[in-house]
């Protein structure tokens, strides 16, 4: 596994750790959160010759689901629709042919 360093921007291992979990929290936490907790980038690059296994699981309510900030403060009471959050994250992450 690797995670992207956030102050250089430079991909750096994470390395296994016995008996442990390695969690990512999703994008919406960001959301829920107002920033204070953020996703990391992150990719799997299995290089050893031992086994390792890997489970994502992906969790999302339904589409028209409205979310709202957990925290108070300037976002207290705002609220998104769950399906425009994913389609601003879908649609910055890809390209689109012309």
């Amino acid at each position: 596994l690797q995670v992207v360093d956030r102050r250089t921007g430079e991909w750096m291992w994470a390395h296994p750790i016995k008996d442990a979990f390695v969690m990512n929290i999703g994008d919406m936490f960001d959301v829920w959160t107002m920033g204070k907790y953020k996703s990391t980038p992150h990719r799997v690059i299995h290089n050893a010759s031992s086994y390792r296994v890997s489970i994502p699981f992906f969790f999302e309510p339904n589409a028209d689901a409205e979310v709202r900030y957990l925290l108070g403060g300037d976002g207290d009471g705002q609220r998104i629709r769950y399906i425009d959050h994913l389609h601003s994250k879908v649609s910055t992450n890809f390209d689109h042919a012309d």
